[in-house]
């Protein structure tokens, strides 16, 4: 299975399919909150897992997964996750997609986020995603950047 480098989504306040990266700006009695988007393909037993360095520095507080074609649920789609930023600073939030049948990492991507006050700013992506999760969207026509 071939892998290339790609761009991922990555959006505040807006979930976009497409290659982007996006600011989360919220108010400073809150936790800031940012949104990453990475290709996912459940119905083949492709499982994402999330960990942040240094730990606890961002948590989890939403995670759902929406096919690309609805007619179609087992072609692939988009697994979404909220994280809230829980500390100020530079964070390193990785994913590595597992292939449920033998427990083998397909894919990889990791993001530098840096929380300052209630702003959160990307500040560095590397990805290694496999053409198999790719391929949904190449087929749809959505736009892929070199990472």
């Amino acid at each position: 299975m071939g892998k290339g480098r790609r761009a991922l989504a990555v959006v505040g306040t807006v979930a976009v399919a497409g290659a982007l990266c996006g600011l989360a700006v919220f108010s400073k009695s809150s936790y800031p909150t940012i949104t990453v988007q990475l290709p996912a393909n459940r119905a083949a037993g492709y499982t994402w897992v999330c960990s942040v360095k240094p730990e606890g520095s961002f948590v989890t507080v939403d995670t759902r997964y929406a096919p690309e074609n609805v007619d179609d649920p087992d072609g692939g789609g988009v697994e979404t996750f909220v994280l809230q930023s829980r500390s100020q600073g530079t964070s390193q939030v990785s994913f590595a997609c597992v292939d449920g049948d033998d427990g083998t990492i397909d894919s990889t991507a990791t993001y530098e986020f840096t929380t300052d006050g209630s702003t959160i700013q990307s500040s560095g992506t590397t990805a290694d995603i496999s053409d198999a999760l790719m391929a949904p969207f190449a087929a749809g026509g959505a736009s892929e950047s070199a990472a």
